[in-house]
C-alpha cells in the first residue's frame, strides 16, 4: 500500500464604465451581423427595458455622483492590451483596490464568489480552489494540472502536475482583480480551461509621494483576537522618472476548532505575511521598465477543517496537522511604444513552497497486523513539495486607431518541481527491528532516519512554449469581427522513486515517463456596438492544459502510460447595457460547455493513484448582473448564475461504481447569488453603509459522491450576510464590521479522511474594527 498522489481604443469610442454579455447573433447574406429577425433578441431587449424603465427613470430623476465606488471604470488587460472592461467581447469581470476596500477584502473567500459564474472552495491554505463555469471534476488538488489559472501581473503561476501552492494574495494595495470566465487558452495557455484569475499589484508612481497603513481587530466565534498590520510607502527617487513602493502585510486568523485528539482549544490559528516591492523606470514617455518582487508565507498551526462527529467546532488527530507555504516572484517587464506598436517583454522568475503533515494514526492497528509491527506513537503522512519556474514572453501590440487592431507574441515557461509523500511514525526504525518479519538491523534499511518507513518521491520537469496572436477587423464603424489563436507544445519528463518496506528486500524502484503534445487552441468572435451603451457578442473559444504521465508503480494492475489534455470548446453569447445616463449597467451571458476527454484522478483496486482520460460533460448556463447608482448616495450590485454542470455518459470509478449519466460535476453549483448594497450619508464625516449578501447552492466535493449508494461527500447550500458601518475623519478611515451576521456554518468542501469527515467551513460570525489611514 503506498500513497503517490498526490494600449489602444478604437477612436470615437469611449470607454465605459464595466462588462456586459450575450444573444443569439445570426449573419446576412453578405456576412454582416443581422439581429433584425432575432426573436430572443427582441424579446430580450423589450422586457429589459419594461421591467427597467421604472428604475430608470427613478436614476435620472435621482442627483447623481461621479464618486460611486461600484460604478468606477475599470481599465483591464484581459486582451493583452488595456482596454475597459465594459469593451471586453468576453466575459470578464474585475475587482478594483477601491471594491475591494468597500468590502473589506482581505483574501480570496472575501471577493471571488461575488464574480458571476465562480465558485470558491476553501479548505487548506494554499490548497483552496476557485472553480469557474464548473470546470472541474472535484473542488481540490487533482492528479495533474487544475483548471483555472492563476497570474500575477500575468506571470504564469499555474505549473504542470498538481498545483504547489494556490496564491491568495492580500488584497491590500492591489490595483484589482481581474477573473475572465470561460477558457483564455488562445492569449494565456495551459491551465485556463474554465477561466483564470490576474492579480494586478499596484506600481511605484514617480509623480508624487505617497503612503498607507491599516490595521484591524477583530473576533471571531470561539477563537482568540485576530488581527492584521499593514503599510504602504511609495517615494519618487527621480520626479517623473523613477520611483520606489514598498508594501509589507501580516495577518493572523485565530483558529475556532477545539482538536479533542491534542486537547488544544482555538487550533488552527493561520498566519499570513509577506510583502511586495515595485521599481518602475521611465526614462522617457515612450518607455517605462517595471521590477516587481512579491514574497508570502503562510503558516497553519493545525488543519483549519472540522470533523462534524466531533461537534460544530470539533476535530480530532494524534498530532497537529500543520501546513506552511512560501510563495517568491521575482518579474522584470519592458514596454516600449514603437508608433506603430507596443513592444512588451515579460521575464520572471518563481518559487513555491508547501508542507503538510497529515493524522495516519487511525490507519496504525492495519500496518501493525500486516506488517507484524508494534508502533505505538501517532502515525504520520508528510507531503508536499516545491517548484521552480521561469517564464518568458515577447508581444507587439498595435496602437489604437483604424479599422485593422493585431497582436502577436511568443511565450516560454519551464517549471522544475519535486514532490514527496512520505509515511512515518517515531520509533519505527525499532519497531522493524523487533518484527519477527524484518528482524535485527533491518529497521535502519527500511526506515533510516528512524521514523520514515514508506515514501514516494518525484521529481517532475515541465516545458511550454507557444507563439500566440489576435487580429481584429471593423467590418463597418458598429461591427468588429475577431480571430485569433495558439500554437502550442507541452512536454512533461516525470523521474518517480519508491522506497521502503513496499520495495524491501529489492532496490528502490526508479520510474522515468514522458508525456508530449502540441495543438491549436482557437479564438473567435463577433461584436456589434451600435452605440456607446449597448454591445451585443458572440465567443468561441478552446482551453487546454499539460498531461500527465504515470508510473506502474507497485500496482498489480494495469496503468496507462498517461493522460493527455482534455478537450473543452466554448460557446457563448453575451450582451452589455447603459442605461438611465450611465447609472444603470446590465450584463448577461449565456454560455454552453462541451468537454470531453476529460482527464481524470482514478484509483487502482490495490490503492494506487493515476491520471487517465475519459468521460465527457456539458455545462449550460446563464450570468447576469447589474451594477445601479439608484440615488446619489445609494449604490447597488448584484450578480445571479445558474448552471447545470452535469455528466454527458457514465464514469466508472474503481472501488466505487459508476457515477451515472446527468450526475453533477464536482465543485460546481446549480445557483450563485452576490449581492452589494452601498448607501453614504451627505452629513459631516460621510458615513458609510455597506451590506453584502451571498448564496451558493448545494454541491457535492468528488464525483465519487455522485456514484448511488456512496455517502455524499457534499457543500455550498448557506446563505451569508456582512454588515459595515464607516466614517472619514481627515485621512482616515474607521470601520465597525460584522461578518457572517447569521453564524451559518457553510460547508465549503467535504474530503473523507483516515480520521472521518473533513469538513471546510465559512468563517463563522467574527466583528471588528478596521483603521486606514492615507497620506
Amino acid at each position: 500500500m503506498t500513497y503517490a498522489g498526490v494600449p489602444g481604443r478604437r477612436e470615437g469610442h469611449r470607454l465605459n464604465h464595466e462588462e456586459r454579455p450575450a444573444t443569439a447573433l445570426t449573419m446576412n447574406r453578405t456576412g454582416i451581423l443581422d439581429m433584425s429577425n432575432s426573436r430572443w433578441y427582441r424579446t430580450l431587449i423589450l422586457s429589459c427595458t419594461a421591467a427597467l424603465a421604472p428604475l430608470a427613470a427613478t436614476a435620472q430623476e435621482a442627483a447623481t455622483t461621479d464618486t460611486s465606488i461600484l460604478l468606477e471604470e475599470i481599465i483591464v488587460t484581459a486582451t493583452k492590451r488595456q482596454q475597459s472592461v465594459r469593451d471586453v467581447s468576453g466575459s470578464v469581470s474585475a475587482v478594483s483596490g477601491k471594491q475591494l476596500e468597500a468590502i473589506g477584502a482581505q483574501s480570496f473567500a472575501d471577493y471571488i464568489q461575488r464574480t458571476p459564474g465562480v465558485v470558491f472552495n476553501e479548505f487548506q491554505p494554499g490548497t483552496s480552489h476557485v472553480v469557474i463555469r464548473g470546470v472541474a471534476t472535484n473542488s481540490g488538488n487533482v492528479q495533474g494540472q487544475g483548471t483555472t489559472g492563476y497570474y500575477i501581473n500575468e506571470v504564469p503561476l499555474t505549473e504542470p502536475g498538481w498545483t504547489i501552492v494556490i496564491p491568495d494574495i492580500d488584497a491590500f494595495d492591489v490595483d484589482r482583480v481581474e477573473v475572465m470566465r470561460g477558457p483564455q487558452g488562445s492569449l494565456f495557455g495551459s491551465a485556463s480551461m474554465g477561466g483564470a484569475v490576474n492579480y494586478i499589484a499596484n506600481k511605484a508612481d514617480a509623480s508624487k509621494e505617497d503612503a498607507a497603513l491599516e490595521t484591524t481587530v477583530s473576533r471571531t466565534r470561539n477563537a482568540d483576537i485576530g488581527w492584521t498590520g499593514k503599510a504602504m510607502l511609495n517615494m519618487p527617487l527621480v520626479e517623473d522618472k523613477l520611483a520606489v513602493r514598498a508594501v509589507g502585510t501580516f495577518r493572523r486568523d485565530p483558529g475556532y476548532l477545539d482538536n479533542a485528539g491534542t486537547g488544544e482549544k482555538g487550533s488552527s490559528d493561520i498566519d499570513v505575511g509577506g510583502g511586495r516591492l515595485s521599481v518602475v523606470w521611465t526614462p522617457d514617455d515612450l518607455t517605462e521598465l517595471s521590477w516587481l518582487s512579491l514574497y508570502q508565507k503562510t503558516a497553519a498551526d493545525d488543519a483549519p477543517y472540522r470533523n462534524p462527529t466531533y461537534g460544530s467546532f470539533g476535530r480530532s488527530s494524534a498530532l497537529p496537522e500543520t501546513n506552511d507555504t512560501d510563495v517568491e516572484i521575482h518579474s522584470l517587464r519592458l514596454d516600449r511604444d514603437l508608433g506603430f506598436a507596443t513592444l512588451t517583454a515579460l521575464g520572471a522568475y518563481q518559487k513555491k513552497n508547501q508542507g503538510f503533515v497529515f493524522d495516519f494514526t487511525p490507519y496504525r492497528a492495519a500496518y501493525n497486523a500486516d506488517l507484524g509491527l508494534n508502533i505505538s506513537n501517532p502515525l504520520y503522512v508528510r507531503s508536499g513539495g516545491d517548484s521552480d519556474g521561469k517564464s518568458g514572453e515577447l508581444r507587439l501590440a498595435s496602437n489604437g486607431g483604424g479599422a485593422f487592431e493585431w497582436l502577436l507574441g511568443a511565450m516560454y515557461f519551464e517549471s522544475d518541481k519535486y514532490l514527496y509523500e512520505q509515511l512515518g511514525a517515531n520509533g519505527a526504525a525499532a519497531a522493524f527491528d523487533a518484527s519477527p518479519n524484518y528482524g535485527p538491523g533491518k529497521g535502519a534499511i527500511i526506515a533510516p532516519d528512524g521514523s520514515i518507513f514508506n515514501a514516494f518521491y518525484t521529481d517532475l520537469k515541465g516545458e511550454e512554449s507557444a507563439l500566440f496572436g489576435e487580429a481584429s477587423y471593423y467590418l463597418t464603424p458598429e461591427i468588429k469581427f475577431t480571430a485569433g489563436g495558439r500554437l502550442f507544445k507541452t512536454e512533461v519528463t516525470s523521474t518517480s522513486t519508491t522506497i521502503g518496506f513496499s520495495t524491501y528486500p529489492g532496490n528502490p524502484l526508479v520510474e522515468r515517463t514522458q508525456t508530449k503534445e502540441d495543438g491549436f487552441s482557437p479564438k473567435l468572435s463577433l461584436t456589434y456596438k451600435p452605440s456607446d451603451t449597448l454591445m451585443v457578442y458572440g465567443l468561441y473559444s478552446e482551453g487546454f492544459r499539460f498531461g500527465t504521465p504515470n508510473g506502474s508503480g507497485l500496482s498489480a494492475f494495469p496503468i496507462p502510460s498517461g493522460s493527455k489534455s482534455d478537450s473543452l470548446k466554448n460557446y457563448e453569447a453575451g450582451l452589455r447595457a447603459t442605461l438611465a445616463d450611465g447609472q444603470l449597467l446590465l450584463d448577461a451571458t449565456a454560455f454552453y460547455v462541451d468537454w470531453t476527454d476529460i482527464q481524470l484522478r482514478l484509483l487502482t483496486p490495490d490503492n494506487f493513484n493515476y491520471a487517465a482520460n475519459g468521460a465527457a460533460a456539458s455545462i449550460k448556463g446563464l450570468e447576469m448582473s447589474a451594477t445601479w447608482q439608484a440615488t446619489a448616495n445609494l449604490d447597488i450590485q448584484s450578480s445571479v448564475t445558474y448552471m447545470k454542470a452535469r455528466l454527458d455518459e457514465d464514469l466508472f470509478i474503481l472501488w466505487y461504481g459508476t457515477a451515472p449519466k446527468g450526475s453533477r460535476l464536482a465543485g460546481s453549483s446549480d445557483w450563485s447569488i452576490a449581492n452589494t448594497a452601498i448607501y453614504t450619508f451627505d452629513v459631516a464625516y460621510d458615513p458609510t453603509v455597506t451590506v453584502a449578501h451571498r448564496y451558493l447552492s448545494k454541491g457535492i466535493s468528488d464525483m465519487n459522491s455522485a456514484v448511488p449508494g456512496i455517502a455524499v461527500n457534499g457543500q455550498g447550500g448557506y446563505n451569508l450576510f456582512d454588515l459595515r458601518v464607516g466614517a472619514t475623519f481627515g485621512t482616515t478611515t474607521a470601520t465597525v464590521f460584522a461578518n457572517n451576521i447569521t453564524d451559518k456554518r457553510g460547508v465549503t468542501r467535504t474530503v473523507p479522511e483516515a480520521n472521518g469527515l473533513s469538513q471546510g467551513l465559512v468563517r463563522p460570525r467574527t466583528y471588528g474594527v478596521t483603521l486606514h489611514w492615507s497620506m
